[in-house]
């Protein structure tokens, strides 16, 4: 390779060149002449300034030689991009006629969510976003990438007519929602959706509005019937209106509604099997809520969402054909509230959970609705309530003949009250000389959230899993099914704090072969 002079363009003269003969003998004078009569060899002045010199034109060469480089690199860039161009004029998507390419991208363009702040969970983490614009906002997205899809989704208001904001914090600059929701509405234009939604009412199977007004404000649905209708939710968050339901009058097959409003109503509750009743800005009363559900004769399933304020128990009804009930949101003194005032004979499947507090669990009145109602619960669920082990077997030693269990220990790891110990699991093991609690359970679902400051026990739980599963067909099995003692068919259990070691629960993929559907998976994935 030639170097070239940065001053003269002249063929790079180098002033230093000393052989490895010479090299040699000046580090052998370094390693052996030392002392205050050692005098340097000749020439050494000499030959450092001629060496600072090259050292000088070789920095100019390598500046000249990296210039020349950039100016390579941004030509070759510039060529990959006209290639790139070049190449999008063979592309197959040109000769694609617009009415094809819109069925397309309207089909993407079916949901746009516009979302303030980012959504905090119960444990206190936020949710972060991790999909692409595409995701959120298709028709941005679509629109952005060429001038005949931003022609295409500009000249349609439907891509813009379909449009979810969600606003989870109050908090920060609003600009940017009020400019991209403002954009929608814009480009949306007259697009008759609402309309032509209206006009095939008579097909809807399902309809759902939440908003901050209620639905009596919408004058163009009172004239509707609505035959098919089998499940409506309507909420709304402002002042109440007894009115609000009466849209709905008209709904001879309706079975399913969700709501914030409470009768009277000319919707037609009597036919109802299912109720979420969803006070979620003023709370039922005790009284309130039983006025709902006479007018429920035939009522199934009943979930109740609460808020903070607090209400006293009055004196307990029964309603018997009331089978499935979930209470979300609750404070101690709500659930206090329903187990102290109403009585469910017919209830098989209790769930209580709470996302966005901490809830206690009300261990007496709990015993005293169960032996009250004298109901057969079969499947029991806890999720983000603080319960304690004692408290939980308490609570499994009323309902013998649960079948499903699932628990979601949330506990801090300085709380005193832990639920998944191995107190509860030993509890659980089947012992031939003793007590067995919850006989008829088959399926155990246990989730434990938060670090304990005990170890969880992995041998307590695996012996307590083996000692609940008989191989079907067996005699074992039954002899067990002759005494009343379910053998257990699926094992679930979830850390969000410890990583699993897959070889420590080798027997239960054994018994994952013989037919028990096991998974435990800790931070490390499923590992059986």
């Amino acid at each position: 390779m030639t170097l070239l002079c940065a001053r003269c363009t002249q063929k790079l003269q180098i002033r230093v060149t000393l052989s490895p003969a010479e090299m040699s003998k000046i580090e052998n004078d370094l390693r052996s002449e030392y002392g205050p009569f050692v005098k340097p060899p000749k020439r050494v002045k000499e030959i450092l300034a001629l060496a600072d010199k090259d050292i000088e034109d070789y920095d100019f060469e390598i500046a000249r030689l990296r210039e020349q480089l950039t100016i390579i690199e941004a030509q070759k860039e510039q060529l990959g991009t006209q290639r790139a161009k070049l190449r999008a004029l063979l592309s197959p998507m040109r000769k694609m006629p617009n009415e094809i390419l819109f069925r397309i991208l309207r089909q993407v363009c079916e949901e746009n969510v516009i979302q303030h702040g980012l959504y905090q969970r119960w444990d206190g983490k936020d949710d972060v976003l991790t999909s692409s614009a595409t995701t959120y906002l298709p028709a941005v997205a679509v629109s952005s990438v060429c001038s005949r899809w931003r022609e295409l989704t500009r000249a349609s208001p439907s891509f813009w007519a379909n449009m979810t904001v969600e606003i989870h914090s109050l908090d920060g600059d609003m600009d940017e929602l009020s400019f991209m929701v403002t954009r929608y509405l814009e480009r949306s234009e007259e697009f008759p959706f609402l309309k032509l939604f209206l006009q095939h009412a008579h097909r809807w199977e399902s309809f759902a509005c939440w908003a901050d007004h209620s639905l009596s404000f919408y004058r163009m649905l009172s004239q509707l019937r609505f035959p098919s209708l089998l499940e409506l939710d309507i909420r709304h968050f402002a002042d109440p209106d007894s009115n609000a339901l009466d849209i709905f009058e008209h709904a001879p097959r309706l079975r399913i509604l969700a709501t914030t409003d409470a009768p009277p109503s000319k919707t037609p509750f009597n036919q109802l099997e299912t109720l979420h009743f969803c006070k979620s800005l003023r709370v039922a009363s005790p009284t309130e809520l039983a006025n709902t559900l006479r007018n429920c004769p035939f009522l199934k399933k009943l979930l109740l969402l609460f808020d903070v304020e607090v209400q006293d128990p009055m004196a307990q009804g029964m309603w018997k054909n009331i089978t499935w009930l979930n209470m979300m949101e609750p404070f101690e003194q709500h659930l206090n509230m329903v187990f102290l005032s109403f009585s469910f004979p017919s209830l098989t499947e209790l769930i209580v959970e709470s996302e966005f507090h901490e809830t206690t669990w009300p261990v007496e009145s709990f015993g005293s609705f169960v032996t009250t109602s004298s109901c057969m619960i079969t499947a029991f669920t806890l999720r983000g309530i603080s319960i304690s082990d004692l408290d939980l077997i308490a609570a499994l030693r009323v309902m013998p003949s649960i079948s499903y269990l699932k628990i979601d220990d949330i506990n801090d790891i300085d709380s005193a009250q832990r639920t998944i110990t191995s107190h509860l699991i030993s509890s659980l093991r089947h012992q031939s000389t003793s007590f067995l609690l919850a006989p008829k359970l088959h399926s155990l679902h246990l989730i434990s959230v938060r670090k304990s400051k005990v170890p969880f026990d992995d041998a307590t739980f695996i012996g307590m899993v083996e000692s609940r599963w008989f191989k079907p067909g067996s005699d074992l099995s039954a002899a067990m099914f002759s005494m009343g003692k379910a053998c257990i068919r699926s094992v679930v259990l979830t850390f969000s704090w410890r990583e699993v070691d897959a070889e420590v629960y080798q027997p239960l993929r054994n018994l994952d072969a013989e037919g028990l559907r096991v998974v435990v998976a800790g931070t490390n994935g499923v590992q059986v």
